[in-house]
């Protein structure tokens, strides 16, 4: 859960802080802003609840003004319209003058002097936004044995549990919390539809898919780690007879998440670190660095030469292929947040007749210790 309190006293800075911590919130996610100018520090943040002052100067160590209407015009403008604000003044005569303003944002002005009623109606507001922020980082993944690749790597508390009708396993990343989503089916639309219905519920910092996937000759081999660049629906578009003309639409990953992948798989030895506790008896019998690469996304499994060539010439460097990669990131791309979104598959199989899944444990292995390095490195 995150917290940004916009308080300038020091005093009254300190016990908000310290009501916050007793009542369940971590301190690390509780957020000071002393000053109006301060607000670009968390303009672009994911929060779940701005407590509020009143008066509070322009810029530091300047003089105190009325600032509570401007405050709430500048969460607006930031796209913060759902986010719980809660105000709490030590000034009745200025709660006075905004009390309309404020009651036309559906917020309620608290007199700090009357603690016990702010107290007891920040525990309502606590309880609703820890729902909102429970989880850090999501992980979806489309099958039980991708999903199961992260029980093996967990040296945490794993539990299994459900919510909002979704399947989760709960799990902590060096103390941040999170969860791996089992999708109900394998595809594009249950992708999409099961991430936006996630992200309509909680407000992670990150979200990620992580499995296996089919590979694109001469753009991958088995074995492979790719890290989607830039992903569309090969499917899209109009058959006329035999001939299909493409109308791909594409997703492209947010610049931040991409430079933090690229150097992740940069770093030397990354293969060799990703399969340090891999317990599988079956490996690529050749290695591939791992790469950022174009993927392309549809509805039915490809194993057919004839159907793969439309794929190749809606794209001539296109890596990967897979059933749900599209969908994850088309979802996020909608629902408005601004987060870290990737996806990491491993290639284990070449969109071919030659389909097996003697390379699928270590497709899910590799795959999976990837994507909790980069939520590890993406803050």
């Amino acid at each position: 859960m995150r917290v940004v309190v916009f308080e300038d006293n020091d005093d009254k800075w300190s016990d908000i802080n310290s009501v916050l911590v007793e009542k369940g919130v971590r301190a690390s996610g509780i957020r000071r802003v002393d000053n109006v100018a301060q607000f670009v520090e968390i303009c672009r943040a994911q929060i779940d609840l701005c407590i509020i002052d009143l008066l509070m100067p322009g810029v530091r160590g300047g003089d105190c003004r009325s600032a509570g209407g401007e405050l709430l015009q500048m969460l607006d403008f930031s796209g913060m319209q759902r986010i719980p604000v809660l105000a709490i003044t030590a000034f009745p005569g200025e709660a006075d003058q905004q009390r309309q303003a404020f009651a036309a944002r559906g917020c309620i002005i608290y007199d700090y002097n009357e603690r016990h009623v702010w107290l007891q109606a920040l525990d309502i507001f606590i309880a609703q936004a820890k729902e909102k922020g429970r989880y850090e980082f999501l992980i979806f993944t489309s099958i039980k044995a991708e999903r199961d690749a992260y029980l093996a790597l967990m040296q945490s508390r794993v539990e299994s549990t459900q919510r909002i009708g979704l399947d989760l396993l709960e799990f902590d990343i060096d103390g941040r919390p999170g969860a791996a989503i089992l999708l109900p089916r394998m595809g594009l639309i249950n992708a999409a539809v099961t991430v936006a219905r996630a992200l309509e519920s909680y407000s992670p910092n990150a979200v990620a898919m992580s499995g296996i996937c089919a590979g694109v000759a001469p753009n991958a081999t088995m074995g492979q780690l790719l890290a989607a660049d830039v992903v569309w629906e090969y499917q899209s578009g109009k058959w006329l007879d035999d001939a299909f003309e493409s109308e791909p639409y594409q997703v492209s990953i947010p610049q931040a998440t991409r430079l933090t992948l690229s150097k992740l798989l940069e770093a030397e030895s990354l293969v060799a670190r990703l399969e340090r506790n891999y317990s599988g008896d079956v490996r690529p019998t050749h290695i591939s660095a791992p790469k950022l690469a174009p993927f392309a996304t549809g509805s039915a499994v490809i194993a057919d030469g004839r159907r793969l060539e439309y794929v190749r010439d809606q794209h001539r460097k296109v890596a990967g292929l897979d059933m749900e990669v599209f969908g994850f990131h088309r979802a996020v791309e909608l629902s408005g947040q601004s987060i870290h979104s990737f996806s990491a598959k491993v290639v284990v199989d070449m969109a071919d007749t030659a389909k097996g899944d003697s390379l699928h444990k270590y497709g899910c292995h590799v795959s999976a210790q990837f994507v909790l390095d980069a939520i590890r490195a993406l803050r």
